[in-house]
């Protein structure tokens, strides 16, 4: 997949998924996210942690809503009021405002992954314009960080594990996450160092190959432009419906124009 495409494509999730709060073109938005994520991504790639990092996120975000959010007609649960910032009526309405907003960060946690899954990051950094060169490789070598960090945090933990060692306590992790934390720091300074070594800066960049366009990238950049400016001119007609849960719950709108805009979103996903 054409790495400006894909960035296209991602453009249009966040938009699409930002621009309004109803939560039915959230829940289509987070849909194609997820199914362009699974049929697309690189062979070898884990999808489990960040999917588990994303439902934490997701639940987390509807769990601070529900407690600290106390306004809404139908009430769950009554908290004492002697509690900071919890004390109060926790309602049906907060824990729908908070799966709204779930949703939405959702959608744009998964279309921000799908940059390092589905493309190398060496790719992302090719396609950007010669100015951008530098500031390029600096973000390419951010988006391998994490998963530097989660390989060394694995290695090292069966390491300690096959010296005897075994999770007792918070205080006990130290003997992990700080080795994890140094190797992968060393990581970043031998990539410094290599980058160094090959005169990086000193002329303009160049690449082995480049990624070209082929008919299904035209096809996946084309509907995504167009599923950005359908929803942009929905914006401005007052297309796209307008949702809140305060005071009383209701159910959603649904309008064909943004509903069609966001079922665009699924085009990657069919196509070879």
């Amino acid at each position: 997949m054409n790495p400006r495409a894909l960035a296209i494509w991602v453009a249009a999730v966040l938009l699409l998924s930002l621009g309004s709060e109803d939560p039915f073109l959230r829940v289509l938005t987070l849909g194609a996210a997820l199914t362009v994520l699974l049929v697309r991504r690189r062979a070898g790639t884990r999808l489990r942690p960040a999917l588990l990092a994303v439902g934490v996120a997701a639940l987390l975000t509807v769990l601070f809503n529900l407690l600290l959010s106390h306004t809404g007609q139908n009430v769950l649960l009554e908290l004492p009021g002697w509690l900071p910032a919890l004390g109060g009526p926790l309602t049906l309405e907060g824990a729908a405002y908070g799966l709204d907003l779930a949703l939405g960060l959702a959608a744009c946690i998964v279309a921000g992954i799908s940059l390092s899954l589905i493309v190398q990051p060496h790719q992302l950094v090719d396609s950007l314009p010669g100015l951008l060169s530098r500031t390029g490789a600096a973000l390419g070598a951010a988006m391998t960080l994490v998963p530097r960090l989660g390989h060394s945090f694995l290695a090292v933990r069966e390491a300690q594990q096959m010296r005897g060692w075994r999770p007792r306590g918070m205080r006990s992790w130290t003997a992990v996450v700080v080795p994890s934390v140094l190797t992968t720091i060393e990581g970043s300074v031998l990539l410094a160092e290599a980058m160094e070594a090959r005169a990086f800066g000193s002329g303009p960049r160049t690449a082995l190959a480049t990624s070209r366009w082929r008919a299904p990238d035209l096809v996946i950049a084309a509907t995504s432009s167009a599923a950005i400016l359908g929803f942009v001119l929905a914006l401005l007609l007052g297309r796209v419906p307008a949702w809140q849960p305060y005071p009383t719950l209701t159910v959603p709108a649904l309008s064909w124009w943004p509903t069609l805009c966001c079922l665009g979103l699924f085009i990657p996903a069919l196509l070879p």
